[in-house]
C-alpha cells in the first residue's frame, strides 16, 4: 500500500478502514491512519482526503470523508453521486509504471494465506471471499 500509493503515485498520506483483526495487517503495508470501522465512525474523523476509494460498496460513508473538490472512486455500482466509477483496464502503460518497481522488489504482489485456489476449487475460493476474512497476504513474509 505504502510503497506503491506513496512512491509510485505520490500519496502524502493513507489512510484504510478494516475491522480489528486486520489493523495491524494496514499499518505493516503503511497505512498512516488504520481506523476500526466495526468501532469508529471512519466518516466522522476530521481529517478528510484528496481521495476515497470505496471498495465495499459503502459510498454513502464514504463520500463524508472527501476533502471539498476531492476525487471519490468506488468499484461497485451504482455509486452514490458524485462518485466515480472505477474500473481498471490498461493497456500497458500502467503496468510499463510499476515494471522497475516490481523488478526491484519495491512492490510485491501481496497473496492470501489461502491461495492460490486451483481452479477445481473455484467455489470454495469464492466462498472464502465472501467471508470477508481474505486479507490479501500470505502469512510467509510479504515485506
Amino acid at each position: 500500500m505504502k510503497r506503491l500509493a506513496k512512491h509510485v503515485f505520490e500519496a502524502s498520506r493513507i489512510a484504510a478502514t478494516a475491522s480489528t483483526t486486520k489493523l495491524e495487517f494496514l499499518r505493516k503495508l503503511g497505512a498512516d491512519l488504520a481506523t476500526d470501522y466495526t468501532k469508529e465512525n471512519y466518516e466522522e474523523i476530521t481529517e478528510k482526503f484528496d481521495v476515497v476509494y470505496d471498495a465495499v460498496g459503502d459510498s454513502e460513508r464514504a463520500l463524508k470523508a472527501v476533502n471539498e473538490g476531492g476525487k471519490f472512486l468506488t468499484i461497485l455500482p451504482p455509486g452514490t453521486p458524485p462518485a466515480i466509477p472505477f474500473a481498471l483496464t490498461s493497456d500497458g502503460a500502467v503496468l510499463e509504471k510499476l515494471k522497475p518497481y516490481l523488478e526491484n522488489g519495491k512492490v510485491k504482489p501481496i497473496l492470501d494465506s489461502k491461495s492460490p485456489f486451483p481452479f477445481s476449487h473455484t467455489l470454495e475460493a469464492f466462498t472464502h471471499l465472501n467471508t470477508n476474512r481474505a486479507i490479501g497476504t500470505s502469512t510467509k513474509n510479504p515485506f
